[in-house]
């Protein structure tokens, strides 16, 4: 705790050393972090030349089981705006929040302003928080950082609205793309062999998806689940199975290899990997290389 006090009593330092936007120093741009990367990309191009934007994730990190350290607090103590899903995406963010002592950062939780898809696991409630997987709702969370950011900055409010208005015709457009791309498959089903991530998307466009685990990713599939999901996809002549990027894709092969069936790779995108960061992938391109492998494995023409 001591090591945590020292930390933060530098980091308000820090602040009143630099001035920040806000505080009349034009030239400086307001300091945006995320903890997701589509949330990241989304303010980035609210935000352009008037914000500076970090994502608050190490490159390849999980958001369910990332562990911040001190270091985190004071990175976060130094932003005016932090962007967060909510719903259990990040579960180490309440302790976290809880050691930010800055007067001056204004939070932002999509979850709170946005319809969640709810299902029951194991006799329990359970929240989905992959609502980036949605490009109508991605369209309304962009909105709403430029209606926040307008709020900072009231100055710069119409460079904001442009961003949005940009980036949110960037994702009709892969909404319309996605949505004709599936008129016409002759599978409906994504078979996941992981957690259950992609519900909105498959929501989204009228498809289904069927995961060996539910949303959390630490859980186990149990024996008789697997072999349930075997026989239903051995009577469907189920084509392909899909695994999550940057994670084990163990109990996907298995699952692909009794049924047959061929292995591709899904990115829900919620943060890149390192080769991915340096090739400057962006969510976009995530989300077409989504659709490639969806088109082939649920067999579209």
């Amino acid at each position: 705790m001591k090591k945590y006090f020292i930390l933060l009593i530098f980091s308000l330092c820090q602040s009143l050393a630099f001035p920040r936007s806000g505080d009349g120093a034009q030239s400086i741009k307001i300091k945006i972090m995320a903890s997701v990367f589509p949330l990241m990309e989304f303010a980035g191009a609210v935000a352009g030349e008037k914000g500076e934007v970090n994502l608050l994730l190490p490159p390849g990190a999980g958001v369910h089981t990332w562990q911040p350290r001190a270091s985190d607090i004071v990175r976060l103590s130094s932003v005016d705006l932090f962007i967060y899903g909510g719903a259990g995406l990040e579960p180490w963010l309440p302790d976290l929040l809880k050691s930010i002592s800055s007067k001056n950062l204004k939070i932002l939780a999509v979850a709170e302003f946005l319809p969640l898809e709810k299902s029951n696991e194991a006799g329990k409630e359970a929240i989905d928080p992959h609502v980036w997987l949605d490009f109508e709702l991605d369209q309304m969370i962009v909105s709403r950082i430029a209606e926040t950011l307008s709020e900072i900055d009231p100055s710069h409010a119409s460079v904001y609205r442009a961003g949005a208005a940009a980036y949110n015709k960037k994702l009709k457009n892969l909404d319309e793309h996605f949505s004709v791309s599936f008129s016409h498959c002759r599978q409906k089903t994504i078979l996941l062999g992981g957690h259950a991530a992609f519900g909105y998307l498959a929501r989204r466009y009228n498809l289904e998806q069927l995961s060996l685990y539910g949303l959390s990713p630490d859980a186990e599939p149990t024996p008789s689940r697997l072999m349930d999901i075997i026989q239903w996809a051995k009577k469907r002549n189920i084509k392909a199975v899909y695994m999550e990027a940057n994670t084990s894709a163990k109990m996907a092969k298995v699952l692909a290899k009794e049924i047959q069936a061929e292995l591709l790779v899904l990115n829900p995108g919620a943060n890149l990997n390192k080769k991915e960061w340096t090739a400057g992938l962006t969510f976009i391109d995530i989300m077409e290389e989504n659709l490639k492998n969806l088109k082939k494995g649920l067999i579209c023409d």
